[in-house]
């Protein structure tokens, strides 16, 4: 069959006409295609949107205001539905300074009945409505016009699913009494704090950060809140701005004066005046601050062997009961959460984990906790025709979990 090229709406006028036939119809599916490779913030180049009958795009790049799609994202009378968009809505909170409202993801619906969490488009459409995508332009130039009949079949197929695929998830999650659990999960989307990594997190993630004390950690975050707001300034990447490497050494040396930061390699800004001082002025800003004050240095983690038995137990049943139940066990959380469920009930952390909060708790964290707790046993048989691995309480009753092969 023949491609047919989907309207591009390059008019003020069109845009409105289709927000609020959108709008009528009470929902709609979208995507977008940007570029962030040379800038800060990413640049929006086409956006793609299916009622389920018609895709239509936008093309942002025809000067348009594309307000009006983004007042419908943030609607809470039209359903928004998504793949895995949280970069999609960074978009929409970035150009209105507001979060969705009344969003359905259908990667996350996805593992709410068990077809695997996260899980890619290409995959989805191919276990829920039986079509093979194909998808060819991930590294494709979507700044470019016109755009090729290449890039507009991959824009299309981005979205044209959406809207059935999510009819026929909704339904499961429903049959399945799981819908107040998605519902919780989609919820998030609408809190702008879901999208602002704190710095502490985006630190943990500097290669030998761990190795910083308490003063070099202070400097390291005073330096990665500064690095940011000099990219967003300037529009362009953080790392370009000043690479990882460099920040993580000028927070370990902690130089008092100038000279001192020539001598670094890959280290461009060196011979920059303003720079220097504003570095210079972190640091010293970063030694006043009182020692008990200052960030806890990432102690050296010594585990018991009993501990890693006791993870390695949770994570089985976790896994058994995510199995049994069709609920994806990387949804329930990863291996960090267990961790956290087994300091909380060793009493060595007081904050309530993510495992005994919300539909985590009801689904699997409380029968975890019954487990730690010895208030029910695994019991393992049937290996190898019929293997199960269930929880059993004391009294002999099932707990629920069980996993066949």
């Amino acid at each position: 069959m023949p491609f047919q090229s989907p309207p591009i709406v390059l008019e003020q006028s069109e845009l409105e006409a289709h927000c609020r036939r959108w709008r009528s119809a009470g929902r709609f599916a979208f995507d977008t295609e940007f570029i962030r490779d040379e800038t800060y913030d990413a640049a929006l180049c086409l956006v793609q949107v299916s009622d389920g009958r018609e895709v239509v795009l936008i093309d942002p790049l025809a000067d348009l205001d594309v307000a009006p799609f983004w007042e419908l994202v943030c609607d809470p009378d039209v359903l928004t539905i998504v793949h895995a968009g949280k970069e999609d809505f960074e978009v929409c909170l970035r150009q209105t300074g507001r979060a969705p409202r009344n969003v359905f993801d259908v990667q996350i619906a996805a593992g709410f009945v068990g077809l695997g969490y996260p899980i890619s488009l290409t995959r989805l459409v191919q276990l829920v409505l039986h079509r093979r995508l194909v998808k060819g332009q991930t590294l494709t130039d979507w700044q470019r016009r016109p755009l090729t009949e290449q890039q507009l079949r991959y824009a299309v197929e981005d979205v044209a699913h959406l809207p059935q695929i999510c009819d026929r998830l909704s339904a499961e999650i429903e049959r399945r009494g799981r819908s107040a659990w998605a519902r919780e999960e989609f919820d998030r989307f609408e809190s702008a704090d879901f999208y602002r990594r704190a710095v502490s997190e985006r630190i943990d993630r500097f290669k030998g950060a761990s190795r910083l004390d308490r003063l070099g950690l202070a400097v390291l975050a005073r330096l990665v809140e500064w690095r940011d707001v000099w990219a967003q300034e300037r529009n362009r990447p953080a790392r370009a701005m000043m690479r990882d490497d460099v920040v993580l050494e000028i927070a370990r040396r902690r130089p008092a004066k100038g000279s001192d930061l020539e001598v670094l390699r890959g280290f461009p800004q060196s011979r920059n005046p303003k720079v220097i001082r504003q570095i210079l002025d972190i640091i010293a800003e970063a030694r006043r601050i009182p020692p008990g004050e200052l960030p806890e240095a990432q102690a050296a983690h010594i585990e018991a062997p009993m501990t890693r038995v006791a993870l390695d137990l949770l994570s089985a049943a976790a896994r058994a009961i995510c199995h049994e139940e069709s609920l994806s066990v990387e949804l329930v959380g990863s291996s960090q959460r267990l961790r956290e469920l087994l300091d909380h009930t060793s009493g060595q952390a007081g904050e309530t984990p993510a495992l005994l909060q919300g539909w985590r708790a009801e689904f699997i964290g409380r029968r975890l906790c019954d487990l730690l707790e010895g208030r029910c046993e695994l019991h393992f048989s049937g290996w190898p025709e019929n293997p199960r691995l269930r929880t059993v309480t004391h009294g002999g009753g099932n707990a629920g979990a069980s996993a066949d092969r």
